[in-house]
């Protein structure tokens, strides 16, 4: 078996090609059908923005190139972009992933070869205008149309040539014009390509580990299939020998103890399972470190003025450990980002409980640990996501687990903001109390601040 709460696996690990980040071990072509299928809504929506993009600009035309705007537009709009949308199109046939990377790659040269020809038609210096829209297909290139790193290398590199064909032999370009040009260029090109070498790594890194949990999750099966065998001959063997009260008692004993054993290790190997995804979680996102432990510590502690039974606060304490396993599938740049989130990286943050719920519900657990992730951002109203569960509907660990998060949240660091305290997060339970948050749960949460002095444990440095 193997554990990931020590370290996260790295190159050697992986046994990835430093240069090229391919799999050396078979697992190349089972990534790149994952990475095809998880990442094609992303991938068309991006498309459909470049596509849409390249159309928009045709209103610089108006004003910069007014005598030659029908000329531009010709190549706009009669043949990038029905050839863009003709590639959109395509991208939801069956057999689009075969050629996926070679059909974006040569839609974004054939995209900054029509940008280049604008460039040979305008005069000077309305001509530099339309270099700053080839910044922009660089950054497509490199981030949001999702083709792999040596892919989208080979494609800046393409139309870099294009653009020093254009601008030494058409365009007969000044030296220190085209010097000024190529040092805005390549540095793009430099930062672009780390760009989407960290992004394919952190994808290629997240595959992995999922490949670990599930090996481990197999092996939890096949541990469970030889207990049940293991009881099952010791039943039998009781059966058939019958010795006497003194013999049986000693079998029962042995199988007692066998028993015990075995549990003990389906124990550690299920901690060692939720603390390697705790792990995974808190790597990947540093500005929540101890976020979980935080949230764990308040969940159990209302859980236990509830007086839950022992297998709900054992619900409670696992699932609030891993309830945000689901932001494993979150580009890094989007938790890490500093500021107001858009409406694009809002949908894939809100989609964490779902991405959670696909990741731990073929797990065994024997307690609705997936469900409680799932439902962790539902409300009493209905307004929550992303089932829109009301009152009794919500499972009382996850409802419980709701306040806990909402107010360690409020009250820690985020990226996007300072911390509000603890008393603005008290506040909106308050506030909110029956509408989106138990009214049971709030109360108790509310009493334990407010009249036992309840403190969450310190994080690392404080």
């Amino acid at each position: 078996m193997v554990l990931i709460k020590d370290k996260l696996p790295k190159f050697k690990d992986m046994n990835l090609n430093a240069l090229t980040l391919s799999f050396r071990d078979g697992l190349e072509q089972d990534f790149i059908t994952d990475h095809y299928k998880k990442s094609i809504y992303q991938v068309r929506i991006s498309f459909f923005l470049a596509v849409l993009l390249y159309g928009f600009f045709g209103l610089l035309d108006m004003h910069l190139a007014t005598e030659l705007r029908n000329m531009m537009w010709l190549i706009r709009f009669s043949v990038i972009v029905p050839i863009g949308l003709l590639v959109l199109i395509t991208s939801f046939s069956a057999d689009f992933d075969r050629y996926r990377d070679i059909t974006m790659s040569f839609t974004m040269i054939l995209f900054s070869v029509g940008i280049l020809l604008m460039t040979i038609i305008t005069p000077k210096p309305v001509d530099f205008a339309y270099y700053a829209i080839l910044m922009v297909t660089f950054v497509f290139i490199y981030t949001f149309i999702g083709i792999r790193f040596i892919s989208a290398t080979l494609t800046g590199i393409l139309v870099l040539i294009c653009y020093q064909i254009t601008a030494y032999f058409i365009l007969e370009t000044p030296e220190v014009t085209i010097m000024k040009n190529n040092f805005i260029f390549f540095s793009t090109n430099i930062v672009g390509m780390f760009a989407a070498y960290s992004i394919e790594f952190y994808s290629r890194r997240d595959f992995f580990i999922t490949r670990i949990l599930k090996s481990n999750q197999e092996e939890m099966f096949k541990l469970n299939e030889k207990l049940e065998e293991r009881i099952k001959e010791q039943t039998d063997e009781l059966v058939k020998t019958n010795q006497g009260l003194i013999k049986e008692i000693e079998i029962r004993e042995q199988v007692e103890k066998e028993l015990l054993s075995s549990n003990t290790k389906l124990n550690k190997l299920l901690n060692d399972t939720v603390t390697g995804l705790v792990s995974a979680i808190e790597y990947r996102d540093p500005y929540t470190a101890g976020h979980q432990r935080r949230v764990t510590q308040l969940a159990l502690a209302i859980a236990n003025k509830l007086e839950l039974s022992e297998d709900k606060k054992d619900c409670v304490r696992i699932a609030a450990m891993i309830h945000d396993i689901g932001k494993i599938n979150i580009p890094v740049e989007i938790l890490s980002k500093p500021g107001i989130v858009n409406q694009y990286e809002l949908e894939l943050m809100q989609n964490h409980p779902q991405a959670g719920y696909d990741i731990l519900k073929e797990i065994d657990f024997p307690w609705p640990v997936a469900d409680a992730v799932h439902q962790h951002h539902e409300r009493i109203d209905g307004s929550g996501y992303p089932k829109g569960l009301k009152g009794e509907e919500i499972l009382i660990e996850a409802r419980v687990i709701y306040v806990a998060d909402v107010v360690e949240a409020m009250s820690s660091h985020r990226p996007y903001r300072p911390s509000k305290g603890i008393g603005i997060a008290l506040e909106e339970l308050k506030k909110n109390r029956g509408i989106l948050y138990d009214e049971h749960i709030t109360d108790i949460c509310l009493e334990l601040f407010e009249k036992e002095d309840f403190k969450f444990e310190k994080r690392i440095g404080e």
